[in-house]
């Protein structure tokens, strides 16, 4: 018995040499390893992209439910109102916000991009402290009527990177800019070129930080994403994209302005489903958990909070 490069090599009675089971069960494996790496070097790749058909319409109900909690600390004795605003957080506060709009692919330019028009259909705005009814924002009335009757047109990548938004009443770019970031609505974007599954890619989302963390600023999540599989749909393939992310600021102090927490941190993990044969998104579910802490006139408030967002495809031509 010889052994070869860690096979064994035995001679038979007629002086021929032979490999023994050891030997081909080993080669074998060497071959299978072989397959493996060659199969894994060639997974299919699959390209998501924005539809090119015009006239394609997508309307879409997206939603967020917010619930937070506050806990304080104080240094001396705060004015009444105040101390009876942060009794009232301490109970609880609830926020939803929806919005249903459509988008509509009006034009695919030479170099790519699309050219969709948006029109809302519903605005939405409910919220409590403790058993009372928060009222929406000082004017924002106004704004949902003059938001339902109006339109905006956004300019995206291929992969639904947002390029340009314009307005067809500057008076709606306030209450809508609290969806536009958000790549037509979501906090997904799709890859540049072609991903297979467990491939990732990355870009950057800005929410606006508003009530009740306070402040007038946005906030940028860094973002991950993963092609995580393909389900079958009634078009074709459905990719499933994971995304996560995260924000974290310390301000200084003498870099706030008044209401602007002094450390804000937010976390969302999520998943969004992409029809690539019709290139649409046609769902999703996302949460987000925030963290503030404000510090102002011997008060020092921290406000957690956590909130369930849903994409819904409502209808598709």
């Amino acid at each position: 018995m010889i052994p070869v490069m860690g096979w064994t090599v035995q001679r038979s009675s007629r002086g021929g040499r032979f490999l023994c089971p050891l030997g081909l069960f080993a080669l074998a494996g060497l071959a299978a390893g072989a397959l493996s790496r060659d199969a894994l070097a060639q997974k299919p790749a699959h390209q998501l992209r924005i539809t090119e058909k015009t006239g394609q319409s997508s309307r879409y109900r997206l939603s967020f439910d917010m619930q937070m909690r506050a806990e304080y600390t104080l240094e001396g004795e705060p004015q009444a109102a105040a101390r009876d605003w942060i009794d009232l957080l301490k109970s609880g506060m609830g926020l939803r916000t929806s919005v249903e709009y459509e988008q509509r692919l009006v034009r695919v330019a030479d170099d790519g991009t699309r050219a969709f028009e948006v029109r809302w259909y519903d605005y939405h705005f409910a919220g409590r402290v403790g058993d009372r009814e928060i009222p929406p924002p000082r004017g924002q009335l106004e704004l949902v009527e003059a938001l339902l009757t109006q339109t905006a047109r956004f300019r995206t990548t291929p992969s639904g990177r947002t390029i340009e938004v314009s307005h067809s009443d500057p008076r709606i770019a306030r209450l809508a800019a609290g969806w536009q970031p958000l790549e037509g609505g979501i906090p997904t974007s799709l890859p540049e070129g072609p991903v297979a599954i467990g491939d990732r890619w990355t870009n950057s989302a800005q929410i606006p930080v508003g009530m009740p963390t306070g402040g007038a600023e946005s906030m940028t999540l860094e973002l991950e994403h993963t092609l995580v599989e393909l389900r079958d749909g009634p078009h074709g393939p459905v990719a499933v994209i994971s995304v996560k992310g995260s924000y974290s600021r310390l301000h200084g102090l003498g870099d706030l302005a008044l209401g602007q927490p002094l450390h804000l941190q937010a976390t969302l993990i999520g998943s969004s489903l992409f029809d690539i044969n019709q290139g649409r998104f046609v769902g999703g579910r996302y949460e987000v958990d925030m963290f503030a802490l404000h510090a102002e006139g011997g008060v020092e408030l921290q406000l957690t909070g956590h909130a369930n967002g849903k994409l819904e495809l409502l209808s598709a031509r």
